[in-house]
């Protein structure tokens, strides 16, 4: 059974906080994209429910990381290894 993606997002003056549930792939990163594109400064993006993610959905988050000034990650196992794999950690602060 594939997770369907889901995201929502709140904007609290200079900071959105982003909330992601389900797979990130190149079939669905486009929603994660759309909610990454912002004017605010700060990012945290809520990860701790994603089932799956691919190097798409890492290069939308290195893409945020270098559009905003501070990109704050609650990354699940999953999202984690990733990072880990990709030594890209030192890109985010990791919550």
């Amino acid at each position: 059974m594939i997770d369907e993606l889901r995201v929502e997002w709140k904007d609290e003056g200079a900071s959105r906080t982003v909330w992601v549930s389900g797979e990130i792939d190149l079939a669905t990163v486009d929603t994660l994209r759309s909610a990454l594109e912002c004017p605010q400064p700060r990012l945290e993006i809520d990860l701790s429910n994603v089932t799956f993610i691919d190097l798409t959905g890492l290069r939308s988050l290195i893409d945020a990381s270098e559009a905003h000034e501070e990109v704050a990650l609650i990354a699940s196992p999953r999202v984690d290894r990733l990072i880990e794999l990709t030594a890209t950690s030192h890109l985010f602060q990791m919550l």
